[in-house]
C-alpha cells in the first residue's frame, strides 16, 4: 500500500465513522494470520482539576502464527507502560511516557519454532502531541507520537538494529451513546514511519519511509457506580506498501479510573 493511500484510508476513517481514549490500543506483533491482546491499566488524577493524570498499564499479547487463526496459539509480547499526561489548553495536550517489552522470536513461515535468542527485549521512551475538539457527543483527536527505541537480546546486549526513530501520526473519533456517558464508540487510524540504526555492515541509519497502518474500531463501557471501564475491539495492522500484510486483532482490557482519590486543594480556614 503506498503512502497516498494510507493517508486516504485516514481520511476516510473520520468521514464515515463518527465513533478520551478509553481504551489501551494493542502493539504490532508482526507478521502472523491473528493475534490477541489484553491488557490493565491504572489512570490517575494527580491534582484536583484533572489536569495532570498517571496512566499505568500492563498487556499480554498472543499470536497465531502463519498456520492457522487462533490468535491465542503463541506467546508473543508482555508490555509494562507508565506515561503521563498534561493538558495545558481547552484542546492540547502532551505526554511523556517510558515502555518496557519483551517480545518473543520464531522462525520461518515452514517451522514457527522459537530461534536463539528466543526473545528480544525493547526499552521505549515516547512523547505525544495532541490537539482535541469536542462537538456535541463527539470528540475527535489528532495525535503525534515520537518515540526512540532501543533493542536487547536476553542479557540485555544491544542487538544489529539497536535503535530506531519513529514517528506515528493518528486521527481519532470517539462518540458517547448515552446522556449517562455509559456507552462509547471509538474509531481511530494510524500511519507509522521510522528510520532504523543497524551495526552491519557498519553503523548507518536508514531512510525515513512509511512502514505501516493501523485501524481500531472500539466499544467501551463505564458501567454507573463502578471505577472501572470496560472495553473490546478490533485492531486491523496492515504491514509494508505495495503488497501489504494484514493481520486482524482481537483485543480487551480494563482501566481502574482514579482508585485514588483525585488530590485536593487544602480549605484553609479563616484566622479568628
Amino acid at each position: 500500500m503506498q503512502t497516498k493511500a494510507v493517508i486516504v484510508l485516514i481520511a476516510l476513517c473520520l468521514v464515515y465513522i463518527t465513533p478520551a481514549s478509553a481504551q489501551i490500543s494493542p502493539p504490532g506483533m508482526g507478521e502472523t494470520n491473528t493475534a490477541a491482546w489484553v491488557a490493565f491499566g491504572v489512570r490517575q488524577s494527580l491534582d484536583s482539576a484533572h489536569k495532570i493524570q498517571s496512566f499505568s498499564y500492563a498487556g499480554l499479547g498472543r499470536i497465531s502464527g502463519p498456520h492457522t487463526n487462533n490468535p491465542f496459539k503463541y506467546q508473543d509480547i508482555f508490555v509494562l507502560n507508565q506515561e503521563f499526561y498534561h493538558k495545558f489548553h481547552k484542546h492540547w495536550r502532551y505526554s511523556l511516557a517510558l515502555s518496557y517489552r519483551n517480545q518473543d522470536e520464531y522462525g520461518d513461515e515452514k517451522s514457527f519454532s522459537n530461534i536463539s535468542p528466543a526473545h528480544k527485549q525493547e526499552i521505549r521512551i515516547y512523547g505525544r502531541y495532541m490537539y482535541e475538539l469536542k462537538m456535541h457527543n463527539v470528540k475527535l483527536t489528532a495525535t503525534f507520537r515520537q518515540e526512540f527505541r532501543s533493542f536487547f537480546d536476553p542479557d540485555f546486549n544491544q542487538e544489529n538494529d539497536r535503535y530506531q526513530l519513529r514517528s506515528r501520526f493518528r486521527l481519532q473519533a470517539a462518540v458517547t451513546l448515552d446522556r449517562d456517558k455509559v456507552h462509547r464508540f471509538t474509531a481511530s487510524a494510524e500511519a507509522l514511519f521510522s528510520t532504523t540504526q543497524t551495526t552491519v555492515p557498519e553503523n548507518q541509519w536508514s531512510a525515513l519511509s512509511y512502514k505501516e497502518a493501523r485501524f481500531c474500531l472500539y466499544y467501551s463501557i463505564n458501567p454507573k457506580n463502578t471505577s472501572f471501564t470496560y472495553s473490546i475491539g478490533y485492531m486491523n495492522n496492515l504491514i509494508g506498501q505495495a503488497q501489504a500484510e494484514s493481520v486482524s486483532y482481537l483485543a480487551m482490557d480494563v482501566i481502574w479510573e482514579n482508585p485514588f482519590k483525585a488530590f485536593k486543594r487544602e480549605v484553609l480556614k479563616p484566622i479568628e
